[in-house]
């Protein structure tokens, strides 16, 4: 058996996931005109896409090490076309979906200092409690505590929480950004192949 460490595949989606990620900060400050970001680097959404860099970068590492032909490769580029597809749709959807849900919440019902936005709505009166049982990445509420607080406690604790932790908004990716972390992958697909002699 090849040791791990000849697995071209794995090295080179490991090293896509994490030059994706790295990009992040520097795009984001190239195209924001300054402002510099470093959680990006940890986070989702941005340019390049990391999820497509991470598959992209596995099908062209197995490519090259078991041929165009192998079975493998198939898998990695079904796969890859599968993810990719993901975070142009339902992902970028659900991101949009957040951010329609946040608006609302802030907006209609106002924040939880009481300010409320144009919309001549009354503030809801949710109080100001730590919502200590939604903790999940990011901070973001998870689905199962947010749907249990509308059914068990209300909705007003169910917008408390809303109000206290937002729904994460950038999770999927534009075409662009998802191309820009398929080419980003390829390349460095074939690079780490042709420094393992496989190419």
């Amino acid at each position: 058996m090849a040791p791990l460490s000849e697995n071209v595949g794995l090295i080179a989606a490991v090293t896509g996931v994490v030059v994706a990620q790295a990009l992040k900060p520097c795009t984001h400050f190239v195209a924001s005109g300054g402002r510099f970001r470093p959680a990006l680097a940890v986070s989702s959404g941005g340019f390049p896409s990391s999820h497509s860099a991470f598959v992209t970068a596995l099908a062209t590492g197995v490519g090259a090490q078991n041929g165009l032909g192998d079975g493998a490769f198939a898998c990695c580029v079904v796969v890859a076309m599968v993810v990719m597809y993901d975070a142009m749709g339902v992902r970028r959807q659900a991101g949009f979906h957040a951010s329609a849900i946040n608006s609302l919440v802030a907006g209609v019902y106002g924040t939880q200092s009481g300010s409320s936005s144009g919309l001549g709505a009354a503030n809801l009166d949710v109080g100001n409690h730590p919502a200590t049982d939604v903790e999940s990445e990011g901070g973001t509420p998870r689905a199962d505590t947010l749907t249990d607080t509308l059914f068990d406690e209300g909705f007003e604790a169910f917008v408390r929480r809303l109000q206290e932790r937002p729904l994460r908004e950038h999770i999927g990716h534009t075409p662009v950004q998802v191309v820009a972390g398929a080419v980003t992958g390829v390349v460095i697909g074939i690079v780490i192949g042709l420094s393992m002699g496989e190419v």
